[in-house]
């Protein structure tokens, strides 16, 4: 009976310790798995995996085509002044779109002259190229429409500069009207696509002094409104800029002395379709890099400004939007400065960008 008592005894004991130490050892699972996976996660806060690489998945591409240049469009010398006093860091690439290229059918010809009959030019037109029409008409104002039968881009241009009875701001829209009012133009004769149709545009406005455009400080100094309409920035954040720096891929002047349809008596719409479908990251050239391209004078400038020293006071990551047809939506990086100065480098690394005298099969991607 002793034996027995002492093994319970014992029994109890152990059973006792087993707990004891048990329940140590649970909270020390407890506390070191929470100490491991707090310690892991500061780790790899610190020192992250690095991304995937850029997918570059269009292969190599082709250079963008900007307008040609001479040293009379570019000032003499460029100096960098920026709030931060150093370069700003876009991260190491950026999204490339594929363009939707158009072909020319069967019933172009008869599309372009329904769409031309929407704006008002019912006359038969005048057939300049395979691509090319022009139609005009006298009333009430001298205009001519000017459009690609292929992809329906258009220029309307009218005489409105000479016409001394336009020069009067009376029924002039506001701004948020004014863009509406050219919307609605490019609707009554096709589809206005979601990336314009979403965007909300920019007003200037615009007085007539000796025939020529001269910018006005106000709405009751104007005698025209210029309406600028570009793109839906890509992610909200990266706007799209055409080779006249920050000038629409739709555009057009209004006056407020003529009503309806007549009262655009200058547009332009040149648009290509963006598959944002397809898409492919790119890496991107350093912003010093580009930098050293506008001091070298290599940049395009898209707008002089009017010194003969560019003051640079911000750079921005953006779009280039070529009026003619582009095979992809490529990134460019914009230098912006006083005087309305503004310079376009290409941004995507010159490494996946042809080079003059190659091809893509001969670059090795």
């Amino acid at each position: 009976m002793a034996d027995e008592g002492m093994n319970l005894t014992r029994a109890a004991y152990l059973g006792r310790q087993t707990i004891k130490f048990g329940s140590i050892l649970l909270v020390a699972l407890i506390i070191g798995r929470f100490l491991f996976t707090a310690g892991y996660a500061f780790y790899k806060s610190v020192f992250p995996d690095p991304p995937p690489p850029p997918t570059v998945g269009f292969g190599v591409l082709p250079p963008l085509r900007f307008p040609e240049q001479t040293s009379a469009d570019k000032p003499s010398a460029y100096e960098l002044e920026i709030p931060t006093s150093r370069l700003p860091n876009f991260g190491d690439r950026a999204k490339v779109f594929l363009m939707n290229r158009t072909s020319l059918s069967l019933l172009a010809d008869q599309r372009a002259k329904q769409i031309a009959a929407n704006y008002g030019f019912v006359f038969q037109p005048t057939i300049l190229s395979t691509t090319l029409y022009r139609w005009t008409k006298t009333q009430p104002i001298q205009a001519t429409l000017e459009m690609n039968i292929q992809n329906f881009s258009f220029d309307l241009q009218t005489d409105y500069l000479s016409r001394a009875e336009l020069l009067s701001n009376v029924n002039l829209p506001n701004e948020s009207a004014a863009v509406s009012i050219l919307k609605a133009f490019v609707k009554a004769g096709q589809n206005l696509p979601e990336d314009i149709a979403t965007a909300s545009g920019t007003v200037s406005y615009y007085k007539s002094l000796g025939g020529q455009l001269e910018p006005a400080v106000s709405l009751s100094d104007a005698d025209f409104l210029r309406v600028d309409v570009n793109r839906y920035p890509i992610d909200g954040t990266r706007a799209f800029f055409t080779p006249n720096g920050d000038e629409g891929a739709l555009n057009g002047i209004l006056t407020g002395a003529l009503g309806g349809q007549d009262q655009i008596v200058e547009l332009h719409y040149h648009y290509q379709e963006i598959d944002y479908t397809q898409r492919h990251t790119y890496p991107l050239r350093s912003v010093t890099s580009a930098w050293q391209l506008v001091q070298a004078g290599e940049a395009y400038v898209a707008q002089k400004g009017i010194e003969d020293t560019a003051i640079i006071r911000n750079i921005i990551l953006g779009y280039y939007d070529d009026p003619e047809e582009q095979e992809y939506m490529q990134p460019i990086y914009i230098f912006e400065g006083d005087g309305g100065f503004m310079a376009y480098v290409p941004a995507v690394d010159p490494l996946y960008i042809q080079q003059p005298g190659t091809t893509e099969s001969g670059t090795g991607f």
